[in-house]
């Protein structure tokens, strides 16, 4: 299908990210005016650069300033708010509002990351950009969601820089209400949503109960994906295990589930 115009029958392809059909040359070059140059060429390279910032990353670069140890997190108490960080997650959250898979969310994107390349937000909101709001068909979805991941990587690794407490293997929670942590677990959610999307689906698991363990509350409503994933491999007690620990009367999905179990 063209990527354009919408018309049947494609006959070319975008030979710089091989994601988009088009019906002639005409199509292509009206998208490419369009904003897709913004995925297609300004994308990689802006990565790029965010990717070397990553690697190089010292806090000296930036500007913190003290505040406190109320409703911050650990890091932060310790060394401060990254002022830049600070406005890279304010664009991120007017990109938020803009409209799914717009070009327009694509640069506020990246000029958030150009504001604060650690920026997790970004990061996580770029991996998601590429698994649900590019719209690929056939087997170029798989490569989007690879794409995906590694923003989602890429999103938990700069977490981990900017909090050196939140390792892999961190048993103490991270809760939702705490507004600093939401970056960091949507990108979690967003890493194991990809690997099961990928056929990776017991790493997603583990991925999936990492994120439980750190949000137990689930405002994230990983429980859910957590149950059909669990069904899917046959793991039925893995499933009654973890409906038991949350009420499920109020949630029909759960509820039914519960049910068939029994």
């Amino acid at each position: 299908q063209c990527g354009w115009c919408g018309g049947e029958g494609s006959t070319m392809i975008c030979t710089k990210c091989r994601l988009v059909d088009y019906c002639g040359v005409e199509c292509q070059t009206q998208d490419w005016k369009a904003g897709h140059k913004i995925f297609c060429a300004k994308l990689p390279k802006a990565v790029k650069k965010a990717e070397e910032k990553v690697a190089s990353f010292s806090l000296s670069d930036y500007t913190t300033r003290n505040v406190g140890t109320f409703m911050v997190t650990e890091a932060e108490a310790r060394r401060g708010q990254i002022l830049e960080e600070r406005a890279a997650q304010d664009i991120c959250y007017d990109a938020m509002d803009m409209t799914k898979g717009s070009t327009e969310k694509l640069i506020e994107i990246l000029h958030a990351l150009g504001t604060f390349p650690l920026s997790t937000e970004a990061w996580g909101m770029l991996g998601h950009f590429y698994q649900f709001e590019v719209d690929p068909k056939g087997s170029r979805e798989k490569l989007c969601c690879a794409e995906a991941l590694k923003m989602h990587d890429t999103a938990i690794l700069c977490a981990r820089k900017l909090n050196p407490t939140w390792s892999d293997d961190r048993s103490d929670e991270l809760s939702w209400g705490e507004i600093e942590n939401r970056p960091y677990l949507r990108a979690l959610l967003g890493r194991a949503q990809c690997l099961k999307s990928t056929g990776k689906r017991d790493e997603a698991i583990r991925q999936a109960k990492k994120i439980m363990r750190l949000n137990p509350g689930d405002n994230q409503g990983v429980r859910k994906l957590l149950c059909s994933w669990f069904l899917e491999a046959r793991d039925t007690e893995g499933c009654t295990n973890l409906l038991r620990k949350f009420d499920t009367k109020d949630d029909a999905c759960l509820a039914y589930t519960d049910v068939l179990l029994q």
